[in-house]
């Protein structure tokens, strides 16, 4: 019941599904750990109701400055600003116990979801009838539960997936670094050696100084939170890098000591770890069971959300009869490529970041300035090392791109598209689609809603030109926002429509059971 768990307790609570949410811990962990995430999983929370409380608790990040070997700018990534003035913004900071206690405490909305702390996991067993999760509670004798399946969301080194046999792929990143937590409660003082852009000063932007004598971050937080990471050398132990003496030598040099409440200094390994597979039988892996991503994108929690968020809609789909059990097939066809991609993506930026030679560094340096240089007026957006879908149950052609958020006027306030969706399949258009009787049928027989926006409603006419820009006429779009295809008349919407409904329903395949032995 971290982040990934709480998330995916709170998808299901508003799917309707009977959840019953396991930790064995009685208080979430104390210290923070996540601290970015993006657009998307702003999205996310608030298709569960959460976009009020998790937007006071968070705050937008503009980008990211890297500065080279001589403390002079190489590289910048700006978060474009949201579309509209009611879009989520594509990166935002927050300080993790905040936002763990909002999902915690959301969880009692639902009468559907049973909350089991200080419960520790005994055993855990599968047939074709569905699992057996044998759990002890704090005081009295243990507990036998029953469920068609288990989410397994509990942590890089899960017992499940050790349990279940599953091993991991390693890319091949691994390095050390401290990650030192504070609470800053007077003014920074920036180094006169470094050259800090006025984006950075103000706490708009996060800075990575790849300076190859000590690779280091600072990032801004919420509030008076303040993360410093450094990268670590073999010989450097943890006692002594986690000591005060070193660790006021180098926070010192950015702000007065005696201004800095310690939160916690911990050292890690940032490595790049992919099971090689996220599902035994009924039980499926998620978060860093299933993945570790390097830090360097901000991606690691936002991997984990979005695992539960594609995985809730297909078991809802399931459980409620709509779709075969097949459909749970296509979970890691989906995700493993995307996360591949991202974890690609910080993988090389974390090579780039911890460079300590100086004479690569000064090619690095110089390499960076002139990609730079070259794209002054479409500057590199944080946003853009996040992929589409590109396999799954989606169209091939046409489908796999999220859809941007749109608004609907009409209303005071206008009205975001995402509202309207409702977690359903969704045809939206902007004139009703014109199909004969057996596609409507078929398209009711998925829970599917048909939303006509009409064009004096479309806000700023966004959603007629990202049509425009498609080819399309109208678009089919997921309960989880991924684009299934888009279609540019009504026989092509038809044979989009037969083709998801196929797929739903198609023959249903026996999960191939694992066995299990904690």
């Amino acid at each position: 019941m971290g982040p990934v768990g709480a998330a995916a307790a709170n998808l299901a609570g508003m799917a309707g599904l009977r959840v019953i949410v396991l930790d064995r811990e009685v208080e979430p962990y104390s210290l923070p750990r996540a601290i970015h995430f993006d657009a998307e999983i702003m999205r996310i929370f608030r298709s569960i109701g959460l976009g009020e409380e998790t937007a006071a608790a968070s705050r937008p990040l503009g980008g990211s400055v890297y500065l080279g070997a001589d403390l002079r700018p190489i590289r910048t990534f700006r978060s474009p600003g949201p579309a509209h003035a009611r879009a989520a913004h594509p990166s935002n900071l927050f300080y993790q116990p905040k936002l763990e206690a909002i999902l915690r405490r959301n969880l009692a909305r639902f009468p559907n979801v049973a909350v089991r702390l200080g419960h520790d996991l005994r055993s855990l067993t599968q047939g074709d009838d569905g699992c057996r999760v044998t759990i002890a509670p704090p005081d009295g004798p243990d507990l036998v539960l029953s469920a068609p399946y288990v989410l397994a969301c509990d942590g890089a080194s899960s017992p499940v997936r050790k349990a279940l046999g599953i091993g991991l792929d390693d890319i091949g990143f691994e390095e050390r670094w401290l990650v030192v937590d504070t609470f800053v409660r007077g003014p920074m003082r920036w180094p006169d050696a470094y050259a800090i852009p006025p984006e950075v000063r103000d706490g708009r932007y996060s800075l990575m100084v790849c300076n190859p004598a000590r690779p280091a971050t600072l990032i801004p937080s919420v509030g008076d939170h303040r993360r410093w990471e450094y990268r670590l050398e073999p010989d450097e132990p943890d006692a002594l890098v986690t000591s005060d003496a070193w660790l006021k030598r180098e926070i010192g040099e950015w702000v007065d000591p005696d201004d800095v409440e310690l939160i916690r200094a911990a050292v890690y390994k940032f490595r790049a770890l992919i099971a090689h597979r996220w599902r035994g039988g009924r039980v499926f892996l998620a978060g860093d069971a299933a993945h570790q991503t390097p830090p360097f994108f901000g991606q690691g929690m936002c991997h984990g959300i979005r695992d539960a968020a594609q995985l809730i809609w297909k078991l809802r789909l399931v459980v409620d009869g709509v779709a075969s059990p097949a459909v749970l097939d296509s979970y890691q066809v989906e995700r493993e490529p995307h996360v591949r991609a991202i974890v690609a993506a910080s993988v090389e930026a974390g090579a780039a970041v911890c460079i300590t030679d100086s004479t690569r560094a000064a090619a690095r340096d110089a390499e960076f300035r002139a990609i730079e240089a070259e794209r002054v007026a479409t500057p590199a957006a944080m946003t853009d090392v996040v992929p589409p879908i590109r396999a799954g149950l989606i169209d091939p052609a046409t489908g796999g791109a999220r859809l941007p958020e749109f608004m609907i006027a009409g209303t005071d306030p206008p009205t975001a598209l995402d509202a309207e969706l409702g977690g359903r399949f969704a045809v939206v258009a902007l004139a009703a689609p014109d199909l004969d009787r057996a596609a409507a049928d078929r398209w009711a027989a998925t829970g599917g809603r048909t939303i006509v926006v009409d064009k004096g409603d479309d806000l700023g006419g966004r959603l007629a030109d990202w049509l425009a820009g498609s080819g399309a006429a109208a678009v089919i779009v997921r309960p989880d926002r991924y684009v299934f295809g888009t279609a540019r008349d009504a026989a092509g919407l038809t044979r989009l429509i037969d083709d998801l409904a196929d797929r739903l329903t198609g023959p249903a395949t026996a999960p191939h059971l694992v066995e299990i032995t904690l």
